[in-house]
């Protein structure tokens, strides 16, 4: 997989996310749901961000989550600076148990001690 545009997902509530993201960093893949907020859908999307991380001025990351890079383009309706989905079936994008899935190469994750970064 070649590294491009990074992305981040920010630590979800939920109370098995340490597993989840043991599970995810070994199958390098990452899963996404039916929203469940105000914007409630019946289709499942992976929700991520642009950029890394947010830093203080020091480069300390200031929230727990997951970076990675993935080959595949997030949906093309998605606003430049704000959340980004991956969903559908299409290249890249399966469906699965209820789930949106892609492949990704995930670089670092604070979620669990001790900090996983990726071996290059």
């Amino acid at each position: 997989m070649t590294e491009g545009q990074i992305y981040h997902r920010k630590q979800s509530r939920q109370p098995n996310d340490v597993a989840t993201a043991r599970a995810q960093i070994a199958s390098q893949e990452l899963w996404g749901g039916p929203a469940r907020n105000i914007f409630q859908s019946h289709i499942p999307k992976v929700k991520a961000y642009l950029e890394k991380l947010p830093q203080d001025q020091n480069g300390i990351k200031t929230t727990t989550g997951i970076e990675f890079y993935t080959e595949v383009e997030p949906d093309r309706n998605t606003k430049p600076g704000g959340v980004l989905y991956w969903s559908g079936e299409r290249e890249g994008v399966r469906t699965e148990d209820e789930y949106a899935k892609i492949k990704v190469k995930i670089a670092y994750c604070n979620q669990f001690d001790p900090v996983y970064i990726a071996d290059d």
